[in-house]
């Protein structure tokens, strides 16, 4: 049917241009976890690709906490032209898993295993930053859990979440650990970080009042309707819309890699909570509004910045007059990375 699936767009700008930052680990590992966040803090260790493609960066760290900032530019709008929700588990992510290294001995990693988040509120104004704020509540040899504050620049808690971590064993004294003196030389850019560049306007939908959710979307795929700005320097794209069922698609760039080389757990659940938003707008009649209430993801692997496809599949189960729930699958070729469910309140017109 018409409309219903889209085709890939040519490379953004970005996604042509070499990723600038470098992962650290497990090298960074030979220090103690808060040595760890420290330097990433003070800059002696590379912000990694993500950091330069987004503006994260970590600004504070004591044992058991740690802040990260995001510049809420332009760039982090969603559909609705206002900061995307999974924005804030983007940033909250980054807050929790360093939360968690802070309190970790010399040669220990960890990974985020499961991420929930509730969004309170509206969303924060875009031009200024957003904050997140992790802190520790357990951590043994095996499992760490982790809570975060999101709060917008007027101090205002915009969201709030926690996460389980997987605690590796030591790794061996006998593997060599090299702790970068500071940033590897990188050539000199013509242009600034992308977060730094000018966002793409924002073209508010004219399209008349009543069209529902899924003509929505299917304008999108026509082009009718511009990506989100988000999408555009992430990656993420819409690629098919029915009743009930979306898909939507991001190559695993290496402009996409955290500290540890793979792609960050945080844009996995932007991709996810993409999908799982436009599921539950492929149900919505015209005028209904519709946000975000919560989120649970499950990270199931690890994700190459290969450049293959992630493919977020989301699938409403089920559709209320006032909820609706959304499950999404995250595959890496024909493997499952990651799973998300996601609630909606959806506001009939009055």
């Amino acid at each position: 049917m018409l409309g219903q699936r889209g085709t890939a767009p040519p490379a953004t700008a970005v996604a042509r241009e070499p990723a600038r930052g470098a992962p650290v680990y497990p090298d960074l590992a030979a220090l103690s976890g808060l040595e760890q966040v420290r330097a990433l803090v003070s800059g002696r260790a590379p912000a990694p690709p993500v950091a330069r493609l987004t503006g994260r960066r970590l600004v504070d760290a004591s044992s058991g906490s740690a802040t990260y900032v995001l510049p809420a530019t332009g760039w982090m709008l969603g559909p609705k032209g206002v900061v995307h929700p999974g924005v804030l588990a983007f940033l909250a992510d980054g807050a929790l898993i360093s939360t968690v290294t802070s309190a970790l001995p010399p040669r220990v990693l960890c990974t985020t295993a499961e991420l929930s988040m509730t969004f309170l509120g509206g969303p924060p104004a875009a031009g200024r930053e957003i904050a997140a704020s992790g802190e520790l509540v357990h951590v043994d040899d095996a499992m760490a859990l982790a809570a975060v504050f999101v709060r917008d620049a007027d101090n205002r808690l915009v969201a709030h979440g926690t996460s389980r971590c997987s605690v590796f064993p030591p790794i061996a004294a006998s593997t060599t650990l090299r702790v970068p003196a500071g940033p590897p030389p990188e050539p000199e850019f013509d242009t600034p970080d992308p977060y730094l560049r000018p966002p793409p306007a924002v073209d508010r939908d004219r399209s008349p009042a009543g069209r529902d959710g899924l003509e929505r979307l299917r304008a999108q795929l026509r082009g009718e309707l511009p990506r989100p700005p988000v999408d555009q320097l992430t990656g993420i794209r819409l690629v098919s819309a029915e009743r009930g069922r979306v898909v939507f698609a991001l190559p695993a760039s290496p402009w996409l890699r955290n500290e540890w080389g793979t792609v960050y757990g945080g844009v996995l659940t932007l991709l996810a909570k993409s999908a799982a938003a436009a599921t539950v707008q492929t149900t919505a009649a015209g005028g209904v509004a519709f946000s975000a209430l919560d989120i649970k993801i499950n990270f199931l692997k690890p994700v190459p910045a290969d450049g293959r496809e992630l493919v977020a599949t989301g699938t409403l189960l089920h559709g209320g007059k006032r909820l609706a729930l959304a499950e999404v699958d995250v595959m890496h070729g024909d493997v499952r990375v990651a799973v998300l469910t996601g609630t909606t309140a959806l506001k009939p017109p009055t």
